[in-house]
């Protein structure tokens, strides 16, 4: 757990680790730089798992996760932040879930999603070919969910700091070709978002590094996309809010192209790559301001027919369709 200036949450996050129901662990904290309460805050935990780590001024999240990872000793490396609550049960469930499948690199959770608002319950898919698919526009899991198989030495593995504010994003991809990806299908963590976030502040920077990602992941998946396509492609993956049938139609054609790219190099496992590709057909279409024009194309496009939809699914889009109708870019 990396920390800076994090004293606000910091004895909250803390605590929800030396609670956890699995106890045999080290948790290594690495105060990095900061000038508020938080050496303080992590001084007043006496528990002798607790592994101390002061950087006397600030390196950055990079350099501290990676030394982190350089001094664990575990056979599993579980993430967390200064601000987000682990729920009582994550490592027992995510070192079961290791346990049952041996050959799992990443296992990820879902969440509940903290703002100033509301608290929203965050869902992944627990199939490894989906959610690898799902890095050829996004990172497929929430950094500190996972727990990762301790790999990195061994393959030479570590947060590459020329993808600073996605270097997660960058990560999975690395891990993508070392093993599966499992995800517990409930809620392990509460993690808050809210405006002072390196990712929020750096939002334009994370845009620009993840489009470096994903081209260089096609590239190891051996799909061969124009500039065209891969410009769709980025529409895609920065969540444009799409104004024009010709940027949904152009979407609806990277999606088959990418299809018969997966048929040809056979990277992922057909069943769930249309599941893929339909989820993010769906929700491009839903994604819009175009109305019945957004939902015909929709229910047109062969797309919609790679698997099976229920009626239910497609009502909630129609709806979305129709309420998005006059929302401006």
């Amino acid at each position: 757990m990396p920390v800076y200036n994090g004293a606000k949450y910091l004895q909250e996050a803390i605590k929800s680790i030396l609670d956890q129901t699995f106890s045999d662990l080290e948790f290594l904290i690495v105060n990095d730089g900061s000038t508020d309460d938080s050496e303080k805050i992590i001084l007043s935990f006496k528990d002798p798992r607790i592994v101390f780590i002061k950087n006397e001024a600030n390196s950055g999240l990079i350099s501290s996760l990676n030394n982190g990872l350089k001094i664990a000793k575990g056979k599993y490396i579980a993430r967390m932040d200064a601000d987000d609550v682990a729920l009582p049960q994550r490592l027992e469930l995510q070192v079961k879930e290791f346990e049952v499948n041996p050959n799992a690199v990443v296992i990820g959770s879902d969440y509940f999603l903290l703002t100033d608002k509301k608290t929203a319950h965050k869902k992944n898919k627990n199939n490894s070919d989906f959610q690898k698919a799902m890095l050829l526009f996004s990172p497929c899991f929430c950094h500190p969910t996972v727990m990762m198989k301790n790999i990195f030495a061994e393959k030479n593995l570590s947060y590459n700091s020329s993808y600073v504010h996605a270097e997660d994003y960058k990560l999975w991809t690395d891990l993508a070709f070392h093993g599966e990806f499992r995800n517990i299908p409930e809620p392990l963590l509460k993690y808050r978002s809210h405006a002072s976030q390196i990712s929020t502040q750096n939002r334009s920077t994370q845009l620009g590094i993840s489009e470096r990602i994903r081209k260089e992941y096609c590239d190891q998946l051996k799909y061969e996309l124009s500039e065209e396509q891969f410009a769709v492609l980025n529409i895609i993956g920065n969540n444009v809010f799409i104004t024009s049938i010709d940027t949904l139609e152009k979407i609806e054609r990277l999606l088959l192209h990418l299809k018969d790219q997966n048929i040809k190099n056979q990277a992922f496992k057909e069943n769930s790559f249309n599941l893929f590709l339909h989820k993010f057909w769906f929700d491009s279409c839903g994604y819009s301001n175009l109305g019945i024009a957004a939902y015909s194309l929709y229910s047109r496009s062969m797309l919609s027919k790679v698997t099976k939809v229920t009626l239910d699914k497609k009502s909630k889009l129609l709806t979305k369709c129709l309420i998005r109708k006059f929302r401006k870019a």
